[in-house]
């Protein structure tokens, strides 16, 4: 897999390239170092439904995809709301799904394992996974899926806590509120508490942060860096950032990634937002990931 860039498209400068590919060496190098046998029975449950991809992963990473799908749920109606539901919303984040494919396979690529992902193959407007289940769903069929996606995921959750005592789950999504942008979602830090108790605030909201990377690699970012404006309230983080983020008890560092229109659509945008991403979140690993990946290597020794 080829990063998608020419050399004046402006989302990226060599310095800033190199950069980024010297931190994903570092990355690849620690965990190669640091990585340890999986026992017999150690693997994270595979779901049986196939409209929920699960990747099993040997990086303290998941990579989450809930709006993404197309595929319709076999003898399920598409949902019609309720009075007093927040946000009601059926239409999907266009390439999404293959955002978050694309992004995974780039991580491998780098680095020489898998990321953890689940990713969702239906489509929204039959169930929503980022929404609690009274909200989610409105027949035994998606419940069903939506059962399945938050037990993988769950799953993943819990083992990359075992494994690495931390990590960092990134929750795939598209906005077109604001086309030119990519927003960061975390109800205002909460869901990263490990990340900044452990590194400060620099870690999420400075320029080596996940979301600094991305403007040093040409993206239009909100919140605006170094500052404490905060997340835009309609995209501060959902469910699944809320439900297995760092403040919760097992839980671990949860980020929200709304990616504007302009960086998925077409196809080649999306591709290319992968490949930045995982560009970023390599060097913003060899920054802050290897301490939990340290202290579980000590721990197993």
């Amino acid at each position: 897999m080829t990063i998608l860039h020419s050399a004046d498209d402006g989302r990226s400068s060599p310095g800033a390239r190199s950069w980024l590919r010297r931190g994903a060496l570092a990355l690849a190098l620690l965990f190669l170092a640091t990585g340890r046998g999986r026992a017999e029975g150690d693997a994270t449950p595979a779901v049986a439904n196939p409209l929920v991809t699960v990747q099993q992963g040997d990086l303290p990473i998941v990579i989450s995809a809930p709006h993404g799908g197309r595929d319709a749920i076999p003898d399920c109606p598409p949902r019609k709301g309720r009075d007093g539901i927040y946000r009601f919303v059926t239409e999907a984040d266009t390439n999404t799904g293959e955002l978050a494919d694309r992004f995974a396979a780039e991580l491998e690529r780098k680095l020489g394992k898998k990321p953890y992902l689940v990713r969702a193959r239906f489509a929204r407007k039959y169930c929503d996974v980022n929404r609690k289940p009274e909200d989610a769903y409105e027949s035994p069929a998606a419940k069903a899926v939506y059962d399945a996606y938050h037990a993988a995921l769950a799953a993943a959750c819990r083992d990359v806590q075992r494994r690495w005592h931390g990590g960092l789950l990134l929750d795939i999504h598209g906005q077109s509120t604001y086309p030119d942008k990519l927003i960061r979602g975390t109800q205002n830090g909460l869901t990263i508490s490990m990340l900044t108790e452990r590194r400060g605030a620099e870690a999420y909201m400075g320029r080596s942060s996940l979301l600094g990377l991305m403007e040093a690699a040409g993206y239009e970012v909100l919140p605006k860096l170094d500052t404490t404006e905060r997340e835009p309230e309609r995209y501060a983080g959902g469910h699944i950032v809320r439900t297995y983020g760092s403040h919760q008890a097992g839980g671990i560092d949860a980020m929200q990634f709304e990616f504007g229109r302009q960086y998925r659509v077409p196809l080649t945008e999306a591709e290319k937002s992968a490949d930045d991403l995982a560009e970023a979140v390599a060097e913003f690993c060899a920054d802050y990931v290897p301490a939990a990946v340290s202290e579980s290597a000590a721990a197993g020794k």
